[in-house]
């Protein structure tokens, strides 16, 4: 194994996972039952496909499954070393980050070295890696060992979705879905390891259980939401208190990247250089992901304003603001909570375009405060004005 795989495997051990006990390769995973099934008969039959995609939202699994598969795969019935795989010690199992935004053709060519050789001790290699984030030329280094794999090597590619992945790659692969697990089993799991507020962070959580223990656990998170919630009321202030709004919003996603920053740090006895490159990749992986988030957590805002406006509270996922969204409804009865929520849609679009965060939230509070002071057409107060 390279130094530099060796290094991006020793970092992977500090990634998150989902697992709620179990002995076996995947008891204790927490839902997709299905899909483990289909994974648990890959390995007892030994026919495992030479590519896999998994793809879901994040934070349902994907990555803990890859790992865990890749684990027994290279093991191949040995506990030991199934065991040294799990914690990442394993030379023949190699989890590839990004560099940077991209996973580059530099990387993907050392990958295709290595799987055409044999495996080191194991009965397989296995190398998982971002679907997603593969550039141009990585992809289309990747294509031909996908078309006709040597060696026991296999491919488990991870994806938030089939449509982010090149249509060359999908194709050469088997697509295996991870979906949203219901609210109620995430909530059941929480309230198990004694979370204080299960149903909020559940609900929260969107259908990925990471995302709601994040939550559950998370001072940083929840300071993020609470600078959302500021923001999303802002739309009767002027712009100053606007960009006051988007401010405290771009800081609490910086803070969250450097605490990511320094916690991988922190898994190096003595980082280096590469490895302080790494760290700082991560802390802009965070911020990045944290913007996001805010721009997801405005979108479920209005949206759950639409459910109190119209009677359906019992769907909101801020449970705890209830009284607040229906204030906002009461005051102003006619805004248009869908079309406010779809501007964060195409807000968060903006985000591969590399624009700024402060911009694409200035934006979007901008419009948004149309669509609640402005009454759509048809609207109670439209209908008044007209008659005026």
């Amino acid at each position: 194994m390279t130094k530099r795989l060796l290094e991006e495997r020793r970092g992977s051990r500090t990634g998150g996972g989902m697992t709620v006990g179990g002995t076996g390769t995947f008891n204790g995973v927490f839902g997709n039952a299905t899909t483990i099934r289909l994974l648990e008969n890959a390995l007892s039959t030994g026919e495992a496909a030479h590519a896999y995609i998994f793809f879901g939202l994040a934070g349902v699994g994907k990555r803990t499954v890859a790992r865990l598969f890749g684990a027994a795969l290279v093991a191949g019935g040995d506990a030991g070393a199934e065991d040294r795989a799990r914690r990442g010690l394993h030379p023949d199992l190699a989890e590839i980050r990004p560099e940077g935004a991209f996973t580059t053709i530099g990387q993907v060519r050392e990958i295709l070295r290595l799987a055409a050789s044999r495996p080191f001790e194991g009965a397989r290699r296995v190398f998982i890696l971002e679907a997603d984030t593969l550039n141009v030329q990585a992809a289309n280094a990747l294509l031909k060992t996908l078309e006709e794999p040597e060696g026991e090597a296999v491919f488990v590619l991870l994806a938030t979705s089939r449509e982010g992945v090149m249509p060359t790659i999908l194709s050469r692969a088997q697509a295996v879905r991870f979906n949203p697990v219901p609210t109620a089993e995430v909530e059941e799991f929480l309230r198990g390891r004694g979370v204080e507020e299960p149903a909020l962070a559940a609900a929260l959580g969107r259908g990925s259980v990471g995302l709601a223990l994040r939550y559950a656990e998370d001072p940083g998170l929840a300071e993020l939401r609470r600078a959302v919630f500021r923001a999303g009321s802002s739309f009767g202030e002027d712009f100053e208190g606007r960009y006051g709004a988007v401010e405290e919003i771009v800081a609490r996603a910086e803070a969250l990247g450097a605490a990511r920053e320094k916690e991988v740090l922190a898994s190096f006895e003595e980082p280096d250089r590469r490895a302080k490159d790494g760290a700082k990749r991560a802390g802009k992986a965070a911020r990045d992901g944290a913007v996001r988030e805010a721009l997801d957590l405005l979108a479920l805002m209005y949206r759950d304003a639409g459910a109190v406006a119209a009677g359906a509270r019992e769907l909101a996922a801020n449970v705890d603001r209830l009284d607040e969204l229906g204030a906002w409804v009461d005051e102003h009865p006619d805004a248009d909570w869908a079309g406010a929520a779809q501007v964060l849609g195409e807000a968060r679009a903006a985000l591969a375009y590399n624009v700024s965060p402060e911009a694409i939230l200035e934006v979007a509070l901008s419009r948004i405060r149309r669509r609640v002071l402005e009454p759509f057409p048809g609207s109670s107060t439209s209908a008044s004005r007209a008659g005026a």
